[in-house]
């Protein structure tokens, strides 16, 4: 890879720039790429924000499709009618396809659109990235994009201003001085990749402007918490407080991608109140999603925020974060405190209930100490939710086992969600699990792609346990199973007797069941996936759930690929931090 110098001078000034019409930005958050789920934007509110306040030649607007499928491009028509100078993809390991795809479609509307991308994957893979999409993008930006984005459109603006009567090209692009713009990687008419100076351009979390803003002008979809404790539906607003993380997970992404910056920085808790203040005049609100990847890790600033927030909106709004469980076991005696200012739900990153597992993924934790926080939580009525990894690619059956004791004695057999039970680790560029795959493998795997982690299982029982339970159980009957349950909440939730209540209750326990004992037969046995996984007595109570007179033979497979790494496959709000 050639590298050209750095420009002289970084930053022009913006009184120089042309006091035309503001040209307008899109930054477009993609499919996630595992199926619908709602991601949110927070890179992007990140950088909305920071343009606003620094360039007031462009006119910033977020377009949110992560709840959508690949093949769902008729609803770029919203960003097409806009008609935007220039787009902002963030990429993800798991969405590369659909970043060639919809920029691809964009393009083809908008042939002299300047196209840019940005995000996790860029992060770790930008030149393998820009040759996969081929001529579709002009430059990639590594790393923190604030400070790189705002330059390169200050850099547009002047280039617009020089030679308005110039039609923009691929050509005419490339005469954008991408060397002023710090971490820049982008390929040459000779298909050279070439990269401006790099930068450790993180902001101090004192200069990050309030990402809640754009709610109001920006297509972000609409957020809810539902509050079981309460027995109420919150709208909701999510950002983040912090950025990356003082651990080092072996799995884990965010320290591949920042892997050259300071571990962890955090906003003060006086600056998220003014946030959440100035957000409170425009958007209305009732839960706050702190979105961090661990949001517990100074304890005074969790408190100092909970205390100003119930003192803030008097007790009318609640809030949830995540944490990993050292964090969250310092904080453990002030957990009731927490819950009466207002703090609902933690999503817990407990990853494994074995300790082979757990020391593999380096987790610098004890499957006692997992056990500890999911009961702190509980004795506490706060809702969990549950970042677990049920297989990865070096396991043994009996660490599959291990994770599912853990369930049991945790007392999560009846947890809501089914989603642990067919989690996979996710194998990201960057990250140390990947690296000594790839040892192992003798070859480097593509970066173009997310690899399917099933296809390097090791174990040969392992692999016969995970493609029994997630082909012949979840492709054939996850979906029916979870619209059972969800229909049983409902006439939980809507009955007017004790009696309707308890019998529909002890339904979803038996249902809820189903996974677990699949799973714990399987890894017993392997060989029991010979005959159907679903005994017929639970094939009765699914149909009988939806109201079904005949259970139809199970031909469901809307869920192709439901290994979906660390995180769950849907939800009302999914970080995908990890």
């Amino acid at each position: 890879m050639k590298k050209v110098k750095s420009a002289s001078s970084l930053h022009h000034n913006l009184s120089q720039t042309t006091e035309s019409a503001r040209i307008k930005l899109a930054l477009v958050a993609l499919p996630y790429g595992e199926g619908p789920q709602k991601v949110m934007p927070l890179g992007l509110q990140n950088i909305s924000a920071y343009l606003n306040k620094k360039n007031p030649n462009i006119d910033v607007r977020i377009f949110d499709y992560s709840e959508l499928y690949l093949v769902d491009t008729s609803s770029l028509s919203g960003l097409i009618s806009w008609d935007p100078k220039m787009v902002g993809f963030s990429v993800y390991s798991s969405n590369v396809i659909a970043a060639k795809q919809w920029a691809e479609k964009v393009k083809g509307y908008l042939p002299n659109i300047f196209i840019f991308c940005g995000g996790p994957h860029i992060s770790l893979a930008a030149e393998a990235f820009l040759r996969y999409a081929g001529e579709t993008y002009h430059v990639a930006l590594v790393g923190e994009g604030e400070y790189s984005t705002l330059l390169l459109t200050e850099e547009f603006t002047r280039k617009q201003a020089q030679d308005l009567s110039n039609q923009p090209t691929r050509g005419h692009f490339y005469k954008l001085n991408f060397e002023a713009v710090p971490n820049a990687v982008w390929l040459d008419d000779h298909g050279e990749c070439l990269t401006s100076h790099k930068c450790k351009n993180q902001l101090p979390a004192s200069e990050w402007e309030n990402p809640l803003l754009d709610y109001a002008t920006s297509d972000i979809q609409g957020l809810y918490y539902t509050d079981r404790r309460d027995g109420v539906r919150r709208k909701a607003i999510a950002f983040t407080s912090s950025r990356g993380c003082p651990l080092a997970c072996s799995f884990c992404a965010i320290i591949a991608a920042d892997k050259d910056g300071p571990k962890w920085r955090a906003a003060e808790a006086s600056t998220l109140l003014k946030w959440l203040e100035e957000a409170a005049q425009t958007y209305s609100f009732e839960h706050i999603y702190m979105m961090d990847a661990n949001f517990f890790v100074r304890k005074d600033r969790v408190l100092e925020f909970s205390d100003g927030l119930d003192r803030l909106f008097k007790g009318r709004v609640t809030w949830s974060s995540s944490s990993t469980v050292g964090y969250l076991l310092k904080v453990k005696d002030v957990l009731p405190t927490l819950v009466t200012q207002g703090l609902r739900l933690v999503e817990l990153g407990i990853e494994s209930g074995s300790q082979s597992q757990l020391d593999y993924m380096n987790k610098k934790v004890t499957v006692e100490k997992n056990i500890s926080a999911v009961r702190a939580l509980q004795e506490n009525g706060i809702a969990l939710g549950l970042d677990f990894i049920m297989f990865y690619h070096d396991q043994t059956p009996r660490e599959i086992l291990e994770n599912l004791l853990f369930i049991l004695r945790a007392g999560l057999t009846e947890h809501e969600s089914l989603d642990h039970y067919f989690n996979i680790m996710m194998l990201y560029p960057g990250t140390p699990v990947r690296e000594t795959l790839e040892q192992r493998l003798g070859y480097t795997l593509p970066l173009y792609e997310l690899p399917d982690s099933r296809r390097f299982i090791q174990n040969h029982e392992v692999s016969l346990i995970y493609n029994s339970f997630i082909d012949g159980f979840a492709k054939k009957h996850l979906t029916r199973l979870e619209a059972a349950i969800s229909k049983n909440l409902l006439k939980i939730r809507s009955g007017t007797d004790d009696y309707t209540r308890a019998y529909y209750s002890l339904l979803n326990v038996y249902l809820l069941h189903l996974p677990f004992k699949i799973l714990w037969s399987l890894s017993r046995n392997p060989r029991v996936a010979d005959r159907d996984l679903v005994p017929s007595d639970y094939r009765y109570l699914i149909a009988m759930s939806l109201d079904e007179e005949l259970e139809p033979t199970p031909t469901d497979t809307t869920h192709s690929h439901v290994t979906t790494g660390s995180g769950g496959r849907r939800g009302e709000l999914i970080a995908r931090t990890r």
